[in-house]
């Protein structure tokens, strides 16, 4: 049985853990808020005008995206963000999952960037970058970025970069490679990529040409000659695997639906 001192320490035991759970409750909070403020620092100015961090739950960080582009490519970065994640805050995301919708208005004052942000202007300087040596290539990066906003012109319709020629120069002489030309036709029967940075990108361009092209020619054609029908379907899985965020044509969707 205990005394009556037995019985004091066991009250104040009581009353302790609760006010420790609600310290740690606290310091949990103040941790996830800190972690969410830190994101447009881990990633960089550039990025932190398309992205925010939304949630932190059970290791799991929630992104917000603007573009759905840029929502794909950045899921192929997650394990780089992860790795600058876990040196400020070891331990507290083991993934992150990027959502598209629209991002909150930025705060009065903040100047918005001198040329418009696109996933293809991203994917131009990160592919400038990709010759520099590894531990300098996030300076180059943002120093790319910065060269590239301060062009003037009409964005190039491959790349989006600002140019006054259409393509741009880089583009235009990808387009003359006939390595490019090549990775073209091996995107196009659904082989995986040999080439990366530039030379791909405009690969991809070609590549899209090409099958938006196919499909638009054998659309007619399997509008009435249902033998044709599966070819139509593989040209459009072809396509979907190239460019999962964009939809095919009206015509070439409704047809598919009354296949399937």
């Amino acid at each position: 049985m205990l005394d009556g001192r037995g019985g004091g320490a066991v009250r104040r035991l009581k009353e302790m853990v609760p006010l420790a759970l609600a310290q740690a409750g606290s310091r949990a909070r103040m941790e996830r808020a800190l972690l969410l403020a830190s994101w447009k620092e881990v990633v960089g100015p550039e990025l932190a005008r398309l992205t925010q961090a939304l949630a932190l739950e059970d290791g799991l960080l929630t992104v917000q995206v603007a573009d759905p582009v840029l929502a794909h490519q950045l899921t192929y970065r997650r394990l780089d963000l992860l790795q600058r994640l876990s040196a400020r805050f070891p331990g507290k995301v083991r993934e992150i999952r990027f959502r598209v919708g629209p991002l909150e208005a930025p705060p009065p004052g903040e100047r918005p960037p001198e040329e418009p942000l696109t996933p293809a202007l991203l994917e131009k300087a990160r592919a400038l970058a990709e010759t520099a040596p590894k531990e300098l290539r996030e300076r180059v990066e943002r120093a790319a970025l910065a060269l590239l906003r301060k062009r003037r012109g009409s964005p190039c319709p491959i790349c989006q970069a600002p140019s006054e020629k259409s393509p741009c120069p880089t583009c235009r002489r990808h387009l003359q490679s006939p390595l490019v030309a090549k990775e073209a036709e091996r995107l196009a029967r659904g082989k995986p990529p040999r080439l990366s940075g530039e030379p791909l990108l405009v690969a991809r361009h070609l590549a899209r040409e090409r099958l938006l092209g196919e499909l638009q020619d054998l659309y007619p054609v399997a509008l009435k000659e249902p033998a044709f029908w599966p070819l139509l379907t593989d040209l459009a899985q072809r396509f979907r695997a190239l460019f999962p965020e964009e939809p095919l044509p009206e015509g070439v969707q409704s047809l598919l639906k009354r296949i399937e």
